[in-house]
């Protein structure tokens, strides 16, 4: 089993904000949320941990663990989806 690493934005940015109420305050509330892990990841891609993989798109962000003693941290990062599949 291979493991995929992803972000999707369009999640992470867009449907979780309520449309019901929304207002600039929630906007950047979310974003204030999305920016800890989002540079808990830039961290390690920095330190050649991680990259992103190059897709011509950003929704879904792939990950590449280049750093298996990491791999925790990735899973656990709440932006972070993993799918498992039979590729190699």
């Amino acid at each position: 089993m291979t493991k995929k690493y992803m972000i999707w934005w369009h999640t992470k940015f867009v449907e979780e904000i309520s449309r019901d109420t929304t207002t600039i305050k929630e906007i950047t509330d979310k974003v204030g949320d999305i920016l800890e892990p989002l540079e808990q990841l830039r961290g390690l891609e920095e330190q050649g941990k991680i990259r992103v993989n190059v897709t011509g798109a950003l929704n879904p962000l792939f990950i590449q663990v280049l750093d298996s003693s990491i791999e925790p941290q990735v899973v656990n990062n709440p932006l972070v989806e993993v799918e498992e599949t039979d590729e190699d």
